[in-house]
């Protein structure tokens, strides 16, 4: 039986997230769960299973808006590549700037991290989510 996919989004702004629930379930994408904090420090915690995540589960791909307040995306980037326990969790980060070059070119050649335009509605969420399964049905396998 296969069970559900967990997704965490590192977003502060909750309309970003509805955005990403309808485009789940415009595209009727099935056993999603998705789950969110607000910033990079509430993600630690998430992920490390902290108070108040205590029964988190670990999330097969992070979705990551790079300009959080607090600790950056791209802080949060490197805690990500820096702890063996969550390393290997995939990685969307979202940006909306030309500013965040450097950190796109410093994780070009990571195989876990991908990065996109953060989008501005429900429809270009969809085209984000189409672009992630593909990959996923070409490269990476779910565990059942």
């Amino acid at each position: 039986m296969k069970r559900d996919i967990n997704i965490l989004m590192v977003e502060e702004d909750r309309y970003e997230v509805d955005c990403l629930k309808e485009a789940i379930t415009v595209g009727q994408i099935i056993s999603v769960n998705v789950e969110q904090t607000e910033d990079g420090d509430q993600a630690l915690a998430y992920l490390h299973q902290e108070y108040p995540y205590l029964d988190a589960p670990k999330p097969d791909i992070i979705f990551l808006d790079l300009n959080l307040p607090g600790m950056t995306g791209r802080e949060l980037l490197d805690q990500f590549k820096q702890d063996e326990t969550i390393a290997d969790i995939p990685v969307v980060a979202l940006t909306q700037s030309d500013q965040d070059k450097e950190a796109i070119e410093a994780y070009s050649f990571d195989r876990t991290c991908f990065f996109f335009k953060k989008p501005d509605n429900g429809q270009e969420w969809l085209f984000i989510l189409k672009c992630i399964e593909d990959v996923w049905q070409t490269f990476v396998r779910f565990p059942l």
